[in-house]
């Protein structure tokens, strides 16, 4: 009964729900799609929006989820599996202020659309 009571009190003090917060706290989402110049994709829970900054605009992308970016501070890396230009960035990571949204930026300089398949991953 002592170990239930430790236990509860542990619960009630936040200390188990910070820990579980912290430990599955991680995930990927995938996305797939056409880019001509500078493209970012805004990334919030599990949608990913994609903005043309400049150059042609393509039809929507696809995108997927593990599971939903959570909404607290995560380090977000992009591993692009496709794609010739290396000039991909994460340039605004998920905190508070912009409501836990991270901001990746694709610039493809080469000239004409490109397919990009990028792995988005968090911890």
């Amino acid at each position: 009964m002592k170990n239930v009571l430790c236990l509860l009190a542990l619960i009630l003090a936040g200390n188990f729900s910070i820990t579980a917060q912290t430990s599955s706290s991680g995930g990927k989402a995938f996305w797939r799609g056409t880019v001509d110049d500078r493209v970012h994709l805004i990334v919030r829970k599990d949608q990913i929006e994609t903005r043309t900054v400049s150059g042609r605009p393509y039809p929507e992308p696809v995108f997927s989820f593990t599971k939903p970016l959570p909404e607290q501070p995560v380090m977000v890396k992009v591993i692009r599996q496709k794609g010739r230009s290396k000039k991909i960035t994460v340039i605004e990571q998920p905190t508070d202020k912009n409501n836990y949204t991270a901001v990746i930026e694709i610039y493809d300089d080469a000239g004409g659309g490109r397919e990009y398949v990028l792995e988005i991953v968090w911890q």
